[in-house]
């Protein structure tokens, strides 16, 4: 699951409030449901989604610390992922505030990206970094196109 480490950078006014952040890797028969699940019905507390995708979930939070975590090219659960078949990173992001549920990319509280190591990424890129906003997700380093 790729050479790449992920580098995920919260916002100043982030960084100081309760945030979860997950990581998740997909594989391609599993985008349609991550791309059209409800974000406000995932970050529900017992939400069945996330429980049952706890083992290939990278969980991050912030309020308590560093306002940066990278998950590195050694993580296990990159180990997971290529098991997995991931061809795609889900990047999700618990936000404070209201949001109207949409699908993929389209709803600020998630971020779609091709797995780590895809060709999209290239072979020079040697980090993917995310920055998480007050309003929204940003990969700061851009894949080519799917």
């Amino acid at each position: 699951m790729g050479t790449q480490a992920v580098n995920v950078v919260a916002s100043d006014p982030i960084c100081n409030k309760s945030v979860e952040v997950h990581l998740v890797g997909v594989n391609r028969f599993e985008k349609d449901l991550w791309e059209t699940t409800s974000m406000t019905d995932y970050w529900t507390p017992g939400n069945q989604l996330r429980k049952s995708s706890k083992e290939y979930t990278y969980v991050i939070q912030f309020g308590q610390g560093p306002c940066e975590e990278t998950l590195g090219k050694k993580d296990p659960i990159r180990q997971t992922w290529k098991k997995r078949k991931a061809e795609y990173l889900f990047v999700l992001a618990d936000l404070p505030g209201v949001y109207t549920d949409s699908t993929g990319n389209a709803d600020a509280r998630r971020l779609r990206l091709p797995a780590l190591g895809s060709k999209h990424w290239g072979l020079r890129k040697k980090q993917v970094d995310i920055r998480i906003e007050e309003s929204n997700i940003v990969s700061l380093t851009v894949p080519a196109s799917e």
